[in-house]
């Protein structure tokens, strides 16, 4: 196992590639509750997704902020204490979300939960959630941020642990000619690591 730069690993865009190669990167760490959390930026919080449990909620980071129209696109007027029925929490992937950023149009959704739940208290019928695709920027920044601080959690156990398999790959405890053996390259990786 190899030492492994985060920061690095954090700075790579897009976002989706960055997530794939940290959790590659993690390996068979053993926190799964991390891994899942990168199995759910990746393929969403969907009931599809192996990762989504019962207990699962998709986090406040992933909200953004728009209107429910009808189907001739008026827009829902809601009174200034109802402002959270403007919310929308985004559900997919990370890759689906860059794929809509990249429009930077206007993203219209069906949320048949909001639209029954707004036509069985206000008895006004909406079709569509729709917000700005620019919002998505504050999203990925949100969520790259998140995955720097899991990261910050295990990364110091992780790296210790590559690196105490880096010694004992140098050193090799097994027979051969005077029943110690040098790995050169393995030392050679080794120095060179400790030489940046």
């Amino acid at each position: 196992m190899r030492r492994v730069d985060f920061a690095q690993i954090l700075s790579v865009d897009p976002l989706s590639k960055c997530l794939q190669q940290a959790s590659f990167a993690l390996g068979k760490h053993d926190e799964t509750e991390i891994q899942n959390w990168f199995r759910l930026e990746l393929a969403g919080y969907l009931s599809s997704n192996k990762a989504m449990s019962d207990a699962t909620r998709v986090p406040e980071y992933r909200v953004v902020v728009g209107q429910h129209v009808d189907e001739f696109g008026r827009v829902l007027q809601m009174a200034s204490g109802l402002g959270f029925v403007n919310e929308f929490h985004l559900r997919q992937g990370v890759e689906e979300l860059e794929e809509w950023a990249r429009t930077r149009h206007t993203i219209r959704l069906q949320d048949p939960l909001s639209a029954d739940l707004i036509r069985q208290y206000f008895n006004i019928h909406i079709s569509y959630f729709q917000f700005s695709a620019t919002s998505l920027a504050g999203v990925f920044s949100a969520v790259r941020t998140e995955a720097a601080e899991r990261l910050a959690q295990v990364a110091p156990a992780h790296n210790s642990a590559a690196s105490k398999q880096d010694r004992d790959e140098v050193i090799k405890l097994e027979p051969n000619f005077y029943g110690v053996g040098i790995n050169l390259r393995a030392l050679w990786r080794l120095c060179c690591r400790r030489g940046r």
